[in-house]
């Protein structure tokens, strides 16, 4: 017997159903698979980036004892694993740069931030690299642009080296700002206190440069000859005369082969002159 109408709509109701479950089945198996596929490739990735850290670690290891040998073996290895990394090609400069071979140092400071222009720490440690060979203008390029990561766990260091490039250069007023970035980001940064008393000082703003001597004086366990010398030109200009011969005889007991104390001797001699 031939099937009735109502039989006929419910097998054509049940082969729908049952395509579309097919149908469903087969995108639900897609999405896993593509998940799957997507995870595996993330878990490669991650187990690449912590084989090439393991050799890194021991290369930096291995120099630190002077082997180089065993440093450059591991290098080579981290190497067939992933010759782009630019914190390999950063220990690879260092390696070299301890070598003395600058060339090859330098160009792999170049790889590194070619690889990854945002890789602030191999950029610092080509400003300094730049900054050893007496290239002041591209250390304090280097320095510049890596200070601008704000979230470079060191920044307030990177900014002190900013002004410190910039005084060299004689740009003063990007060494202040330098500095007082560097101070507010570091508050117990006592270097970046002296050096902005020193600018402030050459202004002839002598309270608000002994305001900051202090402060770095605060901050710093010791004395300095920078600081004493810099205490008793201060205390010169502002009238105190027991404050200035107190910090000159520490300078010269303190640190009596000093540039600084050369320099106090020689003023004294001056000043004697001139009474």
């Amino acid at each position: 017997m031939g099937m009735n109408k109502v039989e006929r709509l419910n097998t054509r109701c049940l082969t729908k159903l049952l395509l579309l479950g097919s149908i469903f089945s087969v995108l639900f198996l897609t999405g896993c698979t593509t998940t799957t596929t997507s995870n595996t490739a993330k878990n490669k990735e991650v187990d690449i980036e912590k084989v090439v850290e393991n050799r890194l670690q021991l290369a930096l290891g291995y120099m630190g004892q002077g082997n180089h040998e065993r440093a450059r073996d591991h290098l080579n290895k981290a190497m067939e694993v992933n010759s782009r990394s630019p914190e390999l090609h950063d220990v690879w400069a260092l390696l070299y740069q301890r070598e003395k071979e600058l060339e090859a140092a330098e160009s792999h400071y170049k790889k590194a931030l070619s690889y990854d222009p945002k890789f602030t720490r191999g950029r610092n440690n080509y400003g300094l690299f730049l900054l050893r060979l007496n290239r002041t203008e591209e250390a304090y390029q280097q320095f510049l642009i890596g200070s601008q990561d704000l979230g470079y766990p060191k920044r307030a260091e990177l900014l002190y080296k900013v002004g410190i490039t910039a005084l060299r250069l004689n740009k003063n007023k990007e060494a202040e700002d330098a500095f007082t970035k560097a101070a507010i980001l570091s508050p117990n940064m006592s270097a970046a206190y002296l050096e902005l008393a020193e600018l402030t000082y050459a202004k002839g703003d002598y309270p608000r440069a002994k305001a900051l001597l202090d402060k770095f004086n605060s901050t710093k366990s010791g004395a300095s000859a920078k600081g004493l010398w810099l205490g008793v030109r201060l205390e010169h200009n502002l009238g105190n005369q027991d404050a200035e011969a107190s910090q000159g005889m520490a300078l010269r007991n303190l640190f009596p082969d000093s540039r600084e104390n050369e320099e106090y001797q020689s003023w004294l001699k001056n000043e004697r002159k001139t009474q």
